[in-house]
């Protein structure tokens, strides 16, 4: 199984219950710009195809410090599974059909896109309930914190598109080369219950 793990920073592709087989081995390609590695895609599309072809092959994680448009514009590789933690809330809503384009023609007929993005919903009524919180405990500073990362994030690498589950299904599935499987509307993720996942099959 190959697997594009887009902007991957230090997270390993979290399992697909129904679909992900724990004992298949898995060259997995993180792509990131803020690696050390100074492995050239080229070097990696070589190396991919010589894994391929190894029937004693093991699973496999390589570092490529690189744009992920530029990559996935430029790859000749395709996957089985693309993952997408935390990133896409990055792209720009001007970008974001271009980029689920992108994700479309480096991930096989019938593979899987398994997204994880700040939920909208639970972030935006966090923020109406927020003036009524009856509990004498309620740390502003935290949640204040909580919320504004996840809504705004920093100045140097802000949330620039805005997700929900209704807005998942209709700009992945918008022009009919995905269809959106599931989703987790409370998804809990690096110690946060406030993420929606959701499992995309490419059709």
């Amino acid at each position: 199984m190959f697997v594009l793990n887009i902007a991957a920073g230090k997270f390993e592709p979290l399992p697909l219950t129904s679909q992900d087989n724990l004992m298949l081995p898995k060259y997995v390609v993180n792509v990131d710009t803020s690696y050390f590695s100074k492995k050239e895609a080229a070097d990696i599309e070589e190396e991919a195809v010589l894994w391929g072809n190894d029937p004693d092959r093991i699973t496999k994680y390589v570092n490529l410090n690189m744009d992920v448009f530029e990559f996935m514009e430029r790859t000749s590789l395709t996957f089985n599974r693309v993952v997408i933690y935390r990133f896409l809330e990055h792209v720009s809503f001007t970008q974001i059909e271009y980029f689920i384009y992108l994700v479309s023609t480096v991930l096989d007929i019938s593979g899987h896109v398994d997204v994880i993005v700040p939920n909208y919903t639970i972030l935006a009524q966090m923020l109406l309930d927020e003036p009524y919180n009856p509990n004498p405990d309620f740390n502003f500073e935290a949640h204040n914190i909580l919320l504004t990362t996840e809504m705004l994030n920093e100045p140097s690498c802000p949330h620039a598109s805005i997700w929900t589950a209704q807005r998942m299904e209709h700009f992945w599935e918008l022009e009919d080369r995905f269809t959106v499987l599931n989703q987790d509307q409370i998804f809990s993720f690096d110690g946060r219950a406030i993420y929606l996942r959701s499992t995309i099959q490419r059709i």
